[in-house]
């Protein structure tokens, strides 16, 4: 679960919002039948007797909405809220069991215990699509906890099957990884096929950073008043709407994102000698952003498939790859197990986080960097 968007999958589907919660007590937008709106675009649940909107729903019809951004997520329950609000999109039946393996940055491993311990157990939720409710139970007994990046080395070296790739050059040599996020960035190494935490880190440097320098030069130029969460479209577009006329600001965000990947590549130098790394992958919801600045400092990195959610397809891959060990007539392994099989397996992320069902699918996020 990313600060930015939480991601999740399942292994067959899955699905990305803002980390956004809104408050949900005046009831849903009245739909005029135009238009149908995505999943993802119409989450309400109800937790502990409150109602809330979530994502790009919070973001629309919220007049209270925020997404934290501490280190530790702690205030409300936020954290809470998003995770179950995931898995609620993935839970099939009224009684749902998960087991979820999940990411924290590599400089918030410490939280690991916590994170676990605000999440564990037995949860009930009612999730509202139009008109309907629908009361689920979902229980989450087994939550592994990992060093966020690796989600990418996996989705990188394993396949969908949770099978090792035979033709991976990732698992020689040394591979690092830049996770760009919205709040903070995760570098991580891997030295012939160990994570090394020597040489991994995270620092308080995001897309975030951009976004508000973006927001601030908008106020200043054009008197407009903008959350960070509300300048996505901004930045991938490169125009903003002034008074009903489109405003192309493709200088003013190129010039900001270009200092934002300067400093990134200040932090990055003083961590790495770059000259030992055989590869650099290129991950997180800040890849492609950045992209065009880092590429050329760093010859060797490749953004990976479909960054944003790769954190998340990776835990996947690991669950089903561990849920394979602990089976006697699997090959010899590393791991713990995962009880579930591999048809039931679901992964999320804010942090990433993958998850497993019994006799359902389902998919969760949280405390990443994203």
């Amino acid at each position: 679960m990313g600060y930015g968007f939480v991601k999740a999958n399942d292994g067959r589907d899955g699905v990305r919002f803002p980390s956004v919660v809104g408050d949900g007590s005046g009831g849903g937008p009245m739909s005029l039948g135009f238009q149908k709106p995505e999943p993802t675009s119409d989450i309400r649940i109800t937790v502990g007797g409150k109602t809330y909107f979530l994502g790009d729903l919070a973001i629309r019809h919220s007049r209270i909405a925020h997404r934290g951004l501490s280190a530790t997520r702690a205030e409300g329950d936020d954290l809470r809220i998003l995770f179950l609000g995931a898995l609620s999109m993935f839970s099939r039946e009224s009684m749902n069991d998960f087991q979820v393996v999940t990411g924290l940055p590599p400089g918030r491993m410490h939280l690991a215990d916590d994170l676990v311990s605000r999440l564990r157990g037995d949860h009930t939720v009612t999730r509202h699509v139009g008109r309907n409710r629908q009361d689920l139970s979902i229980r989450l007994e087994q939550i592994e906890v990992v060093p966020q990046p690796l989600g990418t080395f996996w989705a990188e070296v394993l396949d969908s099957r949770g099978q090792l790739r035979g033709d991976s050059r990732l698992l020689h040599g040394r591979v690092g990884i830049i996770d760009v996020g919205f709040r903070t960035t995760d570098f991580a190494t891997i030295v012939e096929g160990e994570y090394a935490p020597a040489w991994s880190r995270t620092v308080p440097l995001g897309i975030s950073t951009g976004y508000d320098a973006l927001a601030s030069a908008l106020a200043t130029q054009y008197g407009l008043e903008r959350e960070t969460y509300t300048l996505d479209q901004a930045v991938i577009e490169g125009e903003i709407n002034v008074s009903g006329r489109r405003v192309d600001i493709t200088d003013l965000r190129d010039q900001i994102l270009g200092e934002v990947a300067t400093k990134l590549m200040v932090e990055l130098q003083s961590l790495w000698q770059l000259a030992d790394y055989d590869a650099v992958l290129l991950t997180g919801g800040g890849a492609h952003v950045l992209e065009r600045y880092l590429r050329p400092q760093v010859p060797q990195s490749i953004v990976v498939n479909d960054p944003v959610t790769a954190n998340a397809r990776g835990y996947v891959a690991w669950g089903t790859f561990q849920s394979q060990d602990a089976q006697p007539e699997a090959q010899t392994t590393t791991g713990a197990g995962f009880s579930s099989d591999a048809a039931n397996q679901a992964a999320g992320s804010g942090f990433d986080q993958t998850a497993q069902g019994s006799g359902e699918r389902a998919a969760g996020d949280s405390y990443r960097e994203q």
